[in-house]
């Protein structure tokens, strides 16, 4: 597997959650996961069969092996035993990359590992940051240039008292997640089991009692509500059994045409559950009923006289956040993006780019989908706009796009919207805070434009920065207020800001 080889997923691949299940010798339990005990999936026509012959794989398909007791016999030919990055290896993450003839999935592996363990067992112990430091710096050296560098690979471990002592169960897939030690959730989920009592709420929450979402650069989760089985759990409420073991939120991976059906909050996201039969629960994706919220759902219960609970998201809850459309508090416009390359004197910069969604707004969180990326490319001193999803042209004009960038000056790139529209819209606060463009685990106060990681990067080299990591060091504490009687703008890192009264 190399990161822009032609795609080989397996059918896991495509699974939310994977775990697979193991038993350890606890007397010999020293580097676990350089041992080959975690189960591969089998390939081929022997492997097909035996998962499609099984009752267990059926009921439990997102088990590797198909059943989450490992103490079970596996059925001859069904998985192959392998160490922790031979499973990365096989079962592989999608990867979207541009290409100068449009977009192409590859493969790269999962960078989110959660391993959870019973009392007393493996995960148990009096240092686990030591433990998970010490499988990540391992899986960093063994799977170096199949993942993505600036995120790093992330492994969590955990206990769950259900568990038998020697059993270990490892999860990955698109909708495992990994929040630092020590990190601040920035938003929120929230499924109110009586829609109309907004006071009374639950969340979903770590095995270890720390929030599940929504972090910084979270794109998917997992939450299980079924039978316990999962690193992340929420109480839908029901007195009866909920059969659906878990639910899934992810970005929508199909862009939406310009112009169709537009968003309340811009926010890309989907809401699933697994298959199941019986008091199944059913999403239907509603409107939001305050300014926090950025996507809703009711969901049903099928066979049962339940009333059906609301699922609310809120991707920042921070006054900093990036606003796609006014509310009211917000009172300043990001007019344009203004990129001073004097500002990185000290490196030779190669390119900026920046993503905007399908309404030419900033792309500021992991749950939005990206239409166009503006590139400015400062060797060749060229403009372009690369246009996601699209094969045999993907490289368009900025104009073609309803966009514009110019050179101000020398070494001075203004990029705007040629109909004159904001990129975005924030609330300044009323009295003066400290701008923080960059805070790993959200522990500064001030006014944090860390979102600017999600809306384009600044290439030196072999070096790549995401924005608001770029502008970290020469920005970060300068003061922001509202607007002043008269003041026409501010310019605060890369963002030119005009005041907004409409709100």
């Amino acid at each position: 597997m190399t990161l822009g080889n032609p795609v080989r997923f397996s059918d896991e691949s495509d699974r939310p959650v994977i775990m697979i299940p193991v038993k350890l010798d606890l007397r010999d339990n020293q580097a676990f996961w350089r041992r080959n005990v975690f189960g591969i999936p089998k390939r081929g026509l022997l492997g097909w069969l035996f998962n499609k012959g099984s009752k267990a794989a059926r009921e439990y398909p997102w088990v590797v092996g198909g059943n989450p007791d490992p103490g079970k016999r596996t059925r001859l030919f069904q998985v192959a035993r392998g160490s922790v990055d031979e499973v990365l290896y096989n079962i592989t993450d999608k990867l979207v990359i541009g290409t100068a003839n449009g977009s192409e999935v590859v493969e790269v592996a999962f960078q989110h590992l959660t391993f959870v363990s019973g009392p007393s067992g493996v995960c148990d112990t009096a240092s686990d940051m030591g433990l998970e430091e010490r499988i990540s710096e391992s899986l960093a050296s063994t799977l170096k240039g199949y993942f993505d560098p600036t995120i790093g690979v992330r492994v969590d471990c955990m206990v769950n008292p259900s568990l038998p002592a020697n059993q270990l169960n490892m999860y990955l897939g698109q909708g495992v997640f990994v929040p630092r030690r020590g990190e601040r959730p920035i938003g929120w989920i929230r499924y109110y089991p009586d829609p109309a009592r907004r006071e009374e709420y639950n969340q979903p929450q770590l095995l270890d009692g720390r929030p599940a979402g929504l972090y910084k650069g979270q794109g998917g989760l997992v939450i299980g509500i079924g039978e316990g089985l999962l690193h992340a759990q929420i109480d839908l409420g029901s007195d009866e059994d909920v059969q659906s073991p878990f639910m899934f939120i992810n970005k929508e991976a199909v862009l939406t045409p310009v112009n169709e059906e537009p968003r309340g909050g811009g926010v890309d996201a989907s809401l699933s559950f697994c298959r199941s039969h019986g008091n199944e629960p059913v999403p239907t994706q509603v409107a939001r009923t305050d300014e926090a919220c950025d996507v809703a759902w009711k969901i049903d219960f099928v066979g049962t006289a339940q009333i059906p609970g609301r699922l609310e998201i809120c991707v920042d809850s921070r006054k900093s956040r990036l606003h796609w459309k006014p509310t009211t508090g917000c009172n300043a416009a990001i007019s344009s993006l203004l990129f001073d390359l004097r500002d990185f004197s000290h490196r030779d910069v190669d390119r900026v780019w920046i993503d905007l969604d399908r309404d030419n707004i900033l792309t500021a969180y992991a749950l939005q989908v990206a239409r166009v990326s503006l590139v400015w490319d400062c060797e060749n001193e060229e403009q372009y706009v690369y246009e996601w999803g699209q094969t045999g042209a993907p490289f368009k004009t900025p104009g073609s796009v309803g966009l514009k960038c110019r050179m101000i000056e020398n070494n001075m790139i203004e990029v705007g919207r040629a109909d004159g529209e904001p990129f975005g819209y924030l609330e300044l606060p009323e009295i003066p805070e400290k701008v923080i463009f960059s805070d790993t685990f959200q522990s500064f106060s001030g006014y944090h434009l860390d979102w600017l990681d999600q809306c384009g990067r600044i290439s030196f080299g072999d070096t790549v920065l995401s924005l608001g990591e770029a502008y970290a060091e020469k920005c970060s504490g300068m003061p922001i207020a509202r607007f002043e009687p008269g003041e026409p703008r501010k310019v605060v890192g890369p963002l030119v800001l005009t005041p907004y009264e409409g709100g």
